[in-house]
């Protein structure tokens, strides 16, 4: 049925998903960095390329879950980053809608690459020496395919079910699967951006680049001693720009607005809602994914508002974490013993609130196209040697 998604999508060649999902971002970059249209016309031509990007993940599926989930996240960010060019910007802000192509260049890299700032005077803008090659990005690209490779053989084991009923029924080895998780997920994000410098690095930079220039997408996230350092700096930015245009901006100026006559100074309650507005962003968009990739029905029956409420709330704890340091500012504790409360307060948070992610995409067995596999069946014949290891596996072991 039309828009049902999951199991009623038209199954496209794996090599065709990319195109259908790009050419609309495509048409776009191209109207909206148009100097010979105006608004309204770039308005006009925005409808059907904006209704073209959020369907593509509804309507077509290359049988791939990765390959699937791609296709959601870049429609749904696609989407709301292009709605704000044309319609946002110009209806709240009174800005024309143009974006030109270096500016989208710039936007598109930069949650992993630092871009020389131009200056207003005439000081040049700070040159980055470039002190690495290609080869270097391969390295880090195959310690984190391995990482990859190997834990996600341990996933394999665990069945939707196994996944959903672990944190009633196995507790203890939850909390392990939640670690390892944050862990590999540091990985797999990490060798996503690995993925991407050496694409930039061959094709704009000749083979060389500026290690200064460039950060990981993830930061080791399991470290992490605050909601606010987890989400802001170690987690990866790389949907940033789309979620701080289309969420944190219009909160934080409506929210001014608003208390502009009543509050003496709505700044700061203006950040705040627009840092919840981010995580309610964010978490529609984990919902899109998991409708898309279920189906309509068992999302409604089983998974509708799941994802909203786990990354809403991950928010409202941030906005907490916040408070309470001004409320606290000041006081003096000692520190391995704030850093020990610190880290029980991310992991606590985490641990119960877990469940609200995991689930929908433990339904859709997203693990199980791992596009890293090359030892995942060596490892998995060595687990099934070894007695022991089920009870610490899944039951497809």
């Amino acid at each position: 049925m039309l828009l049902q998604a999951g199991d009623t999508r038209i199954g496209v060649p794996i090599w065709s998903l990319p195109i259908l999902y790009s050419a609309p971002i495509a048409l776009m970059a191209l109207v909206v960095s148009s100097k010979a249209m105006s608004t309204p016309a770039k308005q006009c031509l925005s409808v059907p390329l904006l209704a073209t990007e959020i369907l593509v993940p509804i309507v077509f599926t290359a049988n791939n879950a990765v390959l699937d989930l791609t296709c959601s996240v870049v429609g749904y960010n696609a989407f709301i980053r292009f709605f704000d060019f044309f319609w946002i910007s110009p209806i709240l802000y009174g800005k024309p809608a143009y974006a030109d192509m270096d500016y989208l260049h710039t936007e598109l890299w930069s949650s992993m690459r630092k871009f020389p700032k131009k200056k207003s005077n005439d000081e040049k803008p700070k040159e980055y020496v470039k002190d690495k090659k290609f080869y270097h990005i391969l390295i880090r690209l195959f310690y984190h395919a391995a990482i990859c490779d190997i834990f996600g053989a341990w996933y394999a084991t665990f069945s939707g079910r196994d996944a959903m009923a672990l944190s009633a029924e196995r507790p203890v080895l939850f909390f392990f699967f939640l670690c390892i998780a944050v862990f590999v997920l540091n990985s797999a994000f990490n060798a996503i951006g690995c993925g991407l410098q050496l694409f930039y690095c061959i094709y704009y930079e000749g083979g060389s680049y500026s290690s200064e220039q460039w950060r990981p997408l993830m930061m080791d996230p399991i470290i992490s001693t605050s909601l606010d350092e987890l989400w802001s700096v170690r987690w990866h930015q790389l949907l940033r720009t789309s979620w701080v245009a289309f969420g944190f901006r219009p909160m934080r100026f409506i929210t001014q607005r608003a208390l502009a006559k009543t509050v003496k100074n709505p700044l700061p309650i203006a950040l705040m809602m627009g840092a919840i507005a981010v995580f309610a962003v964010s978490g529609l968009m984990h919902e899109y994914i998991i409708y898309c990739n279920v189906g309509w029905t068992v999302y409604r029956q089983f998974f509708a508002g799941q994802q909203f409420f786990f990354f809403f709330i991950h928010g409202i704890g941030m906005a907490s974490e916040r408070i309470l340091k001004k409320v606290t500012r000041g006081m003096t504790f000692p520190r391995i013993l704030a850093r020990i409360v610190s880290h029980a307060w991310v992991f606590a948070w985490a641990y119960y609130t877990f469940p609200y992610f995991l689930d929908g995409f433990a339904y859709w067995h997203i693990w199980n196209d791992n596009p890293f596999e090359f030892v995942q069946p060596y490892v998995i014949d060595m687990l099934r040697t070894m007695p022991q290891a089920r009870a610490l596996c899944g039951s497809l072991l």
